[in-house]
């Protein structure tokens, strides 16, 4: 039977929106920026990030730390101490940039920033069409799951560490341009069609890490009836005796769209749950785990 765990542990979701990527592409005016002068990479990554979040990176906060030791540039995330590396970026440039950190590479130029507490904000500026798209690699023991709305869980050994919102992509117009994640192992890509689009293009995903939450873990067999669509999920979570699995009827739809596919082998189903975020429903991260 689906059970609850309540607790308090301070590792929780991913900013590309709680993570999230944002992919923009900016004006050509401000095309030189990709090349070099750090003032104007910051002015980029604000533009990018006023257009996709509403507010920038505040100025003034702390700038995140690159470790590089003659390989790929990496970071670690605020709140916790998963290392992500930045692609490509051995033999990078490392600078600071106002509140953002570079790492200026021959392709892709690589930006890390603290945009809140708990929160790690991760861009790429790409000056033209990419050979390969930028790319973020969590940890080898991260298990990253693709959701139906286009976001992304995050988890590894030790449970749940946090969701990346679904991408977005615009151009110096303010046309929206097709855009997903696509994952291989424990790397996470943004792959946007940039045709007809002005350059540079800012690729951000964001990782946040939130408080209190609630979770809910399925067994083998409930796993398998939840995925088989919304009334099996939620007839799943209705025999639960605890309150809060009923109310999370509501990520079913998601629930299901993870497909049996994704629970070969020793896998079960499991609802991160967050407390008072995003509304009085709050937010919810299905992911998968070892049984």
């Amino acid at each position: 039977m689906a059970h609850m765990k309540q607790t308090m542990r301070p590792r929780v979701v991913l900013l590309a929106s709680g993570l999230s990527l944002v992919l923009a592409l900016l004006p050509a005016t401000a095309q030189a920026a990709a090349s070099g002068e750090s003032s104007d990479i910051a002015d980029v990554l604000e533009d990018a990030e006023t257009v996709a979040v509403g507010t920038p990176t505040p100025s003034g906060v702390e700038s995140p730390v690159l470790q590089v030791d003659g390989a790929d540039a990496s970071v670690a995330l605020n709140g916790i101490g998963t290392d992500v590396t930045l692609g490509d970026s051995e033999g990078a440039e490392i600078s600071e940039a106002d509140q953002y950190t570079i790492a200026e590479g021959e392709s892709v130029t690589y930006a890390v920033s603290f945009p809140e507490e708990g929160a790690t904000r991760l861009s790429a500026i790409l000056s033209a069409p990419p050979s390969d798209y930028p790319e973020w690699t969590f940890g080898s023991d991260a298990q990253l799951l693709v959701l139906d709305d286009g976001s992304v869980s995050v988890s590894d050994a030790d449970g749940f560490l946090g969701g990346i919102e679904a991408p977005w992509a615009v151009d110096a117009a303010g046309q929206s341009l097709p855009t997903h994640y696509e994952i291989s192992g424990s790397t996470l890509t943004q792959i946007v069609d940039t045709r007809g689009a002005a350059f540079p293009v800012v690729a951000d995903p964001t990782v946040q890490f939130y408080g209190p939450y609630i979770q809910v873990h399925l067994n083998k067999a409930e796993s398998r009836l939840a995925v088989g669509g919304y009334a099996a999920c939620a007839g799943v979570l209705s025999k639960s005796p605890v309150p809060f699995a009923k109310l999370l009827q509501v990520s079913c739809t998601t629930v299901a769209a993870i497909g049996a596919t994704q629970l070969v082998g020793n896998r079960c189903i499991s609802i991160h749950y967050v407390v008072g975020v995003g509304g009085p429903a709050g937010v919810w991260w299905p992911w998968v785990r070892n049984c």
